[in-house]
């Protein structure tokens, strides 16, 4: 291991941890397609004759929290392995560097292929919507999101955005921590944290 900080030893970590994991990361991203496919779908079939857009982004965004935090908590599989954990230790790399490169995968990767993959299903769904609207205008309709709204979704995005990264951190921190069931431990951990924030903003005196 080195201390030394090297951009060009990053991209070197970027490339083997593409070339050791592609093959994962391929299926993650057919996995992720199949999910959103299932549920867009299941929306487009039980929506009625009234489709709302919002409802499209509020799918995508707990599809981003749920899928998130799952990819995130296998991010440092590799050390649950005495053999993976050891090799992945000793590489010659800075952690900070280990880590730049987890996160590059992790965060920028996994959010952009989310988003892609999102938009390709909602207007798939979308055109699926406007061939039924062409066939019955009277029976189908489809709201579209109103950007300028500001009690709609995209409202509180930012505060959505900024708790999937939250999110994303604890459970990429959860993945270092436990060595096993890190997925089931960091929800633990979780839920117990906010909910002791619930019990202590209950508690607290209430200003007149």
């Amino acid at each position: 291991m080195t201390a030394n900080f090297s951009f060009k030893r990053i991209i070197q970590l970027i490339g083997k941890q593409w070339g050791e994991n592609r093959r994962m990361y391929l299926m993650s991203v057919l996995a992720l397609l199949g999910l959103l496919g299932i549920v867009f779908g299941f929306w487009a079939a039980n929506g009625g004759s009234h489709y709302n857009e919002e409802s499209a982004y509020i799918i995508g965004l707990f599809g981003l929290f749920i899928t998130g935090a799952i990819f995130a908590s296998t991010a440092f599989n590799m050390l649950g392995s005495k053999d993976k954990g050891i090799y992945w230790i000793s590489f010659p790399a800075s952690h900070l560097e280990k880590f730049i490169a987890t996160w590059f995968f992790n965060f920028l990767v996994f959010s952009v292929v989310y988003l892609v993959c999102f938009l390709l299903l909602k207007a798939g769904v979308e055109s699926y919507i406007q061939v039924l609207i062409d066939k019955d205008p009277v029976k189908y309709t489809y709201k579209r999101l109103n950007w300028n709204n500001k009690n709609g979704i995209n409202a509180v995005l930012p505060y959505f955005i900024s708790a999937f990264f939250a999110v994303q951190a604890a459970f990429l921190l959860g993945s270092v921590a436990f060595k096993r069931f890190s997925f089931i431990i960091t929800i633990v951990i979780i839920a117990a944290f906010l909910f002791y924030l619930f019990t202590m903003f209950q508690r607290s005196p209430t200003v007149h």
